[in-house]
């Protein structure tokens, strides 16, 4: 297979199961809102919806730790890509048995076969290259980034300030 169509189908693949995720989404917000406004109808209570849990700057760590792990993973990956991709060239033998199948083939000299097989030779070097494996600096980076802001926060280091200064979820409508 290859690598363009690999790359191809691990793009669709990654789309889809992103797409699938936002369709469950929506598809449960959508029955919570049916379930609420069935229980207006009915003049039932209205049914509370989940508590967010409360904020903390630990969200910061979370988030770091998975960008980074994110940005690591795809480096290695497309590094292990671009490595396996790697051109092997073809021997000797194989050269040779290939310009003696054109000339009994076509008809041309042996000199003539053997040019268009080293040409051939030299247009087939399509690899992946290793510097691909750097896109995933800009995860790693954001990763980082969250990483370094988790460990110079005050509000870490002082949990007495963090109710106060905690943002309100209510105008959010989640609550």
């Amino acid at each position: 297979m290859k690598p363009e169509v690999a790359l191809l189908l691990v793009c669709l693949a990654i789309m889809a199961v992103v797409m699938m995720v936002l369709y469950l989404r929506y598809r449960n917000l959508q029955l919570l809102h049916q379930e609420r406004m069935a229980a207006l109808e009915k003049g039932v209570a209205v049914p509370v919806a989940r508590a967010l849990a409360p904020w903390s700057p630990r969200v910061y760590l979370l988030r770091g730790l998975l960008w980074s792990s994110t940005g690591l993973a795809i480096m290695i990956c497309l590094l292990g890509l671009a490595v396996a991709s790697a051109h092997r060239p073809e021997s000797a033998e194989s050269r040779m048995w290939r310009a003696k199948t054109l000339t009994e083939n076509l008809g041309i000299s042996m000199d003539q076969a053997q040019q268009i097989v080293d040409k051939d030779q030299n247009i087939d070097d399509r690899r992946v290259p290793l510097s691909i494996a750097l896109l995933g600096l800009i995860p790693l980076g954001v990763g980082i980034a969250y990483l370094i802001f988790y460990y110079s926060d005050e509000s870490r280091k002082n949990p007495q300030s963090e109710s106060a200064s905690a943002p309100s979820r209510a105008g959010l409508g989640l609550t």
